[in-house]
C-alpha cells in the first residue's frame, strides 16, 4: 500500500508542478528576447525527432527503403522554402512519406 501512496503523490506532485507553468504562464512578463525564442520551440522540437526518425530508418534499411523517408524530407524542405511555414513541411511531408512507402511496397 506504501508503494502506491508514493506513486499516487509522485503523480500528483509532477501534475501540480507542469500545471503550475501553464497557470502561471498569463501573470508572468517575459523578455522579448524569450518570447521570441519560444515561438521556435515547437518547430525546433518536431525538426530534432522527425531528423532522429529519418536518420535511423536511413541507417538502419537498406538503401532503397531509405528512399521513401528522404523523399518526404525533400518535399518538407521544398514546401517549407516554399510558404516559410513549419505546417507546410508536415501537410507535404506525410502524404510523400505514405505515397512513397506505399509506392515502394507495390512495386516490390
Amino acid at each position: 500500500m506504501n508503494a502506491w501512496l508514493a506513486i499516487l503523490a509522485v503523480g500528483l506532485g509532477s501534475y501540480l508542478f507542469r500545471i503550475g507553468f501553464v497557470a502561471m504562464a498569463d501573470r508572468i512578463a517575459m523578455p522579448t528576447l524569450m518570447e521570441r525564442a519560444s515561438e521556435l520551440i515547437a518547430p525546433g522540437s518536431f525538426a530534432a525527432l522527425a531528423t532522429t526518425g529519418v536518420v535511423t530508418t536511413c541507417v538502419a534499411a537498406a538503401p532503397l527503403d531509405a528512399l521513401p523517408p528522404l523523399a518526404a524530407v525533400a518535399a518538407a524542405v521544398a514546401a517549407v522554402h516554399r510558404t516559410g511555414s513549419s505546417y507546410a513541411a508536415v501537410l507535404a511531408g506525410m502524404p510523400t512519406l505514405w505515397l512513397a512507402t506505399a509506392f515502394l511496397a507495390w512495386a516490390r
